[in-house]
């Protein structure tokens, strides 16, 4: 039996190297891909990040009213989710792809936040490697809830001659200050007074109407990157490659089972499956074959695709879990193979609904348009897409650096999806014949 699967699984390999269109998809178009989205990717690392709401983590270390107000302000805003977190949390979930960064409000943030006069404390920003095109629109949208600050700062004159006086107070135990220094905040502080008591003779409908400034630069507030597992991760990530062949790969994937399951349909059409089936050769060799081919396939395409990888410079967290990954992969997109290859009784009829369902598994997959780009309600139906799952498979043994247990989620998934596929495909197929 054996013997005779082989044979059949050899048989379609060798139709496959004769169709030159064929290996074009499967493998010049992958490439193809690779090398252009990772340009792509290179090229908007310093770039705005569009117009998709962007989940983000808060670890809140200071617990005050301003860093309270800050985190209010940043989740006013339309293209922001914020999801409150603790750090190993947070930085567990950036790993995973849940997250896009997470901002870590450090202690003292409240005494500083939104006066422009005195040194601030920091704000620790750690983003995704995989996701650097939205890291500069995150940053002007902390700028933005910073200048929230500002403006709640000069509402309340009171809580502001109270740092004023705390400045005199450092200037006047500095003997090399300017007497200007302490001029100017003198100023302010009779500025803020008479700020003070006109907001108090104000009807209570109008108080808190005082001037309003806001950050307009972002070097105002210092953003870095807190060490521990995201720094080390982020460390890992060494080129642009290293996010984009995962994507091409599954492209790669798509003409291969796209390929494969058009083959069936022909060999249906032209007589070659009833022959096969009146010869010594039973039903489940006949599909035990198909899948074979297209398993070799699309493992020979991830081999391919890692070897021309690594000599690019991407980087391999771990062999074995890409192993695990490729299998996975594989086995899923054998399944599916079986289920598009039953979907219409012509080739063209296979071929037109076979690459419509690719494109649309693809583009809710991530294979066309990142994730991260796209609007809430695209990101759920991501998850029926196994597209994304073989993307985050990937990346996980490839950059992300996921652990096995980290690894069995994205990797389940692949094979049930796979094993669904193909029982539903060969029961299809056999009702059908």
């Amino acid at each position: 039996m054996t013997k005779r699967v082989l044979t059949l699984a050899l048989k379609d390999l060798r139709l496959l190297l004769r169709d030159k269109l064929g290996l074009f998809f499967i493998v010049v178009i992958p490439v193809v891909f690779g090398v252009f989205f990772g340009l792509i990717n290179a090229s908007f690392a310093d770039g705005d990040g569009g117009g998709a709401v962007m989940d983000v983590g808060i670890v809140d270390l200071d617990a005050s009213d301003m860093s309270h107000r800050f985190v209010e302000s940043l989740n006013d805003l339309e293209s922001v989710q914020v999801k409150p977190s603790d750090g190993a949390q947070a930085a567990h979930l950036v790993r995973q792809g849940k997250l896009l960064g997470f901002v870590t409000i450090p202690r003292g943030f409240g005494e500083t936040a939104g006066i422009f006069w005195v040194e601030s404390t920091p704000l620790q920003l750690s983003i995704d490697p995989g996701r650097k095109a939205e890291a500069g629109m995150l940053k002007g949208l902390i700028m933005q809830a910073m200048g929230e600050l500002m403006q709640a700062r000069f509402a309340n004159p009171a809580g502001m001659r109270g740092q004023i006086k705390r400045t005199l107070a450092e200037i006047d135990a500095d003997a090399a200050s300017q007497p200007a220094l302490r001029q100017f905040m003198g100023s302010l502080d009779t500025f803020f007074g008479s700020l003070d008591a006109f907001t108090a003779s104000m009807s209570p409908d109008r108080r808190g109407a005082g001037p309003k400034m806001e950050l307009a630069k972002i070097e105002t507030v210092e953003i870095t990157a807190p060490p521990g597992e995201h720094e080390a991760l982020t460390s890992k990530l060494r080129s642009p490659w290293d996010i984009s062949f995962p994507s091409a790969i599954m492209w790669g994937i798509m003409g291969s089972v796209a390929g494969f399951a058009i083959s069936i349909v022909k060999e249906r059409s032209e007589g070659t499956f009833l022959r096969l089936k009146i010869s010594p050769v039973t039903r489940a060799q006949i599909l035990a074959g198909k899948g074979l081919g297209c398993f070799l396939t699309t493992l020979g395409v991830i081999a391919m695709m890692m070897v021309l990888g690594l000599i690019l410079g991407i980087q391999l967290h771990s062999f074995a879990l890409l192993v695990l990954a490729a299998l996975s992969t594989a086995v899923c997109f054998v399944g599916l193979m079986m289920l598009m290859s039953v979907i219409g009784r012509t080739e063209q009829a296979v071929a037109g609904a076979g690459w419509a369902i690719i494109i649309v598994m693809c583009m809710f997959g991530g294979g066309m348009v990142p994730l991260a780009f796209m609007p809430g309600f695209m990101k759920t139906l991501s998850h029926f897409s196994p597209v994304k799952w073989g993307v985050l498979a990937l990346e996980g043994a490839i950059w992300r650096g996921f652990s096995l247990t980290e690894m069995l989620a994205p990797c389940g998934i692949l094979i049930a999806i796979g094993l669904l596929g193909f029982v539903v495909g060969a029961r299809r197929l056999a009702h059908t014949d």
